[in-house]
C-alpha cells in the first residue's frame, strides 16, 4: 500500500474533481484516476461513487475519509517524533498569500514569545492551503471565514477552530471615485479572478448593497497585492482589507465608500459597499505534538 494514496484520496475530497485533483498532486488524470482504483482495491470498497456529478463519496468512503485524517496525521506526528529534533520542534501553517505578507510575522513573534520553536509556513490560495492541512501536512490553517463563505468548509467534530481577528474588506483607490457608477461612468474595477475566495465575498457585497452597481474590469488578479499596487498607481478601485493597506507601502489609498456621514459599528466605518471578516485558525484534535499545543495554546490566550 502506497501511503501517497492516502493524500490523493483526500486531495479528490477537497476539490471535488479527479481534474483538480491530479493536476494538485502533479499527475495526469489518467494516472490519478489508477492510484484512487489501487486504494479503493486495497481497501476493498468502492470509495466513489462517480456515477454522479460532481463525485461524491460513497458509504465505506465517508467512513474511511475519518480514517484517512487520523491516519495522516499520525504518520506526520511519528516521522517528527522520530527525530524529537529540528523536525520534531517545527510547527508548519498554511496560510493565504496576503496573509502571510501582512500580518504573519507579527502574530507568530506573539505567539512563539521565545521558545524554540520554528516555523514553516506553506503559502498558497484557499484550496491550495485547504488541501495542505487536511492531509496533515500543515499543523494549522489559517483563513478568512465569513457566514455565508466559509472558505474551509471543516468538520466540526476533527477539528478545533479559534478567531485570532478581524478586518474589513472594502473598495480603495488613490483618488475618490464615486460608487456605485453609472452607465456613463462606470468604476474602473481592479478585480479578483473567478473563482477566488475573495470574488466570491465581493460579489456577495454587490449583491446586498441594494444598489445597482456600474462598473468596468480593468484588471483581474488572485494576488491581493497586485491589485493593491494597480491601486495605488490610479488604475481604478480595489477592495482590499484594511489590514492589507495599513502594512502597504507607497502612495496612500483612501477608501471609496465611506464620507462623513458614514455611522460607525463596533469602532469599524461600514458601508453597504463594504463586508467584516474573521481570520480563524484551524487545528486537528488530534495533533497533540507538543510544539503544536503550545503555540495553540499561545493563539487562544490571544483570540478575538
Amino acid at each position: 500500500m502506497d501511503t501517497g494514496w492516502l493524500y490523493d484520496f483526500l486531495a479528490l475530497i477537497e476539490t471535488g474533481s479527479f481534474t483538480q485533483a491530479a493536476t494538485y498532486r502533479n499527475c495526469s488524470q489518467a494516472a490519478f484516476s489508477r492510484r484512487i482504483q489501487n486504494l479503493e482495491s486495497w481497501v476493498g470498497s468502492q470509495l466513489v461513487d462517480r456515477s454522479v456529478y460532481p463525485m461524491k463519496l460513497t458509504a465505506a468512503g465517508e467512513k474511511f475519509h475519518h480514517k484517512t485524517l487520523s491516519l495522516t496525521a499520525a504518520l506526520e506526528d511519528a516521522r517528527g517524533d522520530a527525530g524529537q529534533g529540528e523536525l520534531y520542534q517545527q510547527v508548519r501553517v498554511a496560510l493565504t498569500y496576503s496573509l502571510a505578507a501582512d500580518r504573519f510575522p507579527h502574530w507568530w513573534a506573539q505567539w512563539v514569545s521565545g521558545a524554540d520553536i520554528r516555523c514553516a509556513t506553506l503559502v498558497g490560495n484557499v484550496l491550495e492551503t485547504t488541501s495542505l492541512f487536511t492531509a496533515g501536512q500543515a499543523d494549522f490553517l489559517i483563513s478568512y471565514w465569513h457566514p455565508l463563505y466559509p472558505g474551509s468548509e471543516l468538520d466540526q467534530t476533527l477539528y478545533d477552530k479559534v478567531v485570532i481577528s478581524r478586518v474589513v474588506l472594502r473598495p480603495y483607490a488613490n483618488r475618490m471615485i464615486r460608487l456605485p457608477g453609472t452607465s456613463k461612468q462606470p468604476v474602473p474595477l481592479l478585480h479578483y479572478t473567478e473563482p477566488s475566495y475573495f470574488a466570491k465575498v465581493v460579489r456577495h457585497i454587490w449583491d446586498t448593497a441594494n444598489q445597482p452597481y456600474h462598473h468596468q474590469v480593468i484588471m483581474t488578479s488572485e494576488m491581493t497585492a497586485t491589485l493593491a499596487r494597480a491601486a495605488q498607481h490610479g488604475l481604478g478601485v480595489a477592495w482590499l482589507t484594511d489590514s492589507h493597506v495599513k502594512h502597504l507601502a507607497g502612495p496612500a489609498l483612501i477608501p471609496v465608500d465611506l464620507s462623513a456621514e458614514m455611522l460607525e459599528h463596533d469602532g469599524i466605518a461600514s458601508s453597504p459597499w463594504s463586508e467584516s471578516l474573521d481570520v480563524v485558525v484551524h487545528k486537528a484534535y488530534a495533533n497533540r505534538r507538543q510544539p503544536v499545543q503550545q503555540i495553540w495554546q499561545a493563539m487562544k490566550a490571544v483570540a478575538v
